[in-house]
């Protein structure tokens, strides 16, 4: 299909979920066409749900919700969205009621100097119920060091176990979420 597309050598090209049901090797073949025809000066007009696919390809994103525009900018001006530069994220044991009200961890991590944000994501699946666990997404500035062990000196002050820890700069996927919101929809 894609051959078909070039065959005229259009200046703008638009693609629906060009990758959708690709083996890896195919996708990632994929991919380099597409860039090799934005580097041909071709534009490419590409929608898709995969956030990776939209990071490494695309100048500019929308990301949309029911049919808006919520923002549109560079991939890494989408990421500046995200309050602070960093992320962290908590997975912990003993944490307190599952709703986030009444939560003593949450309320001593937002007490951390440099947390500029903190969320809790919906339900974990189902394979951690026998030993349930909460998620803490903290967003703080640029400089995370000193954040990761305030972070673990919080949680054990609080008598809860520090299970899992991941630090990462926002994804657009954390962008989307940002803005939309976590929940699922009908």
């Amino acid at each position: 299909m894609l051959g078909r597309a070039l065959m005229h050598e259009p200046e703008v090209l638009f693609l629906d979920e060009p990758t959708n049901n690709l083996d890896p090797q195919s996708r990632l073949f994929l991919w380099d066409r597409i860039r090799g025809l934005r580097e041909r000066g071709v534009t490419v007009v590409l929608t898709t749900h995969d956030m990776e696919e939209a990071d490494r390809l695309c100048d500019r994103i929308a990301i949309m919700d029911h049919g808006r525009v919520m923002a549109l900018d560079a991939p890494a001006g989408l990421k500046r969205l995200v309050p602070g530069g960093t992320m962290l994220e908590m997975r912990v044991r003993g944490a307190g009621d599952g709703d986030g009200h009444g939560d003593p961890v949450r309320s001593a991590l937002q007490r951390l100097p440099g947390v500029q944000g903190i969320e809790r994501p919906a339900a974990q699946p189902a394979e951690d119920r026998a030993s349930p666990t909460a998620v803490y997404r903290l967003y703080a500035s640029e400089e995370p060091g000193p954040l990761l062990a305030s972070a673990a000196q919080a949680v054990i002050a609080e008598r809860a176990e520090l299970v899992d820890l991941r630090l990462a700069r926002p994804s657009l996927e954390d962008v989307f979420i940002h803005l939309t919101g976590s929940n699922l929809r009908s």
